[in-house]
């Protein structure tokens, strides 16, 4: 079995090189990559706003 790729984050600072590159196989393999990121987590930022209320309503004594 071959060895995974090298794991590589997709903040902004990726996503924006990859702009500023002009490299367009690049652009396709972040965007690729970003993809299945999301088909696998989802949408990562809503989730960490769930994730931040639930924290606030439990530190005001709410359930928990």
């Amino acid at each position: 079995m071959a060895d995974p790729p090298p794991v590589q984050a997709l903040y902004a600072v990726p996503i924006h090189q990859a702009c500023e590159s002009g490299d367009l196989d690049e652009m396709r393999k972040l965007a690729a990559a970003a993809e299945e990121h999301l088909a696998e987590y989802g949408d990562v930022p809503r989730a960490l706003e769930d994730l931040k209320a639930e924290i606030a309503k439990r530190e005001r004594g709410g359930e928990g």
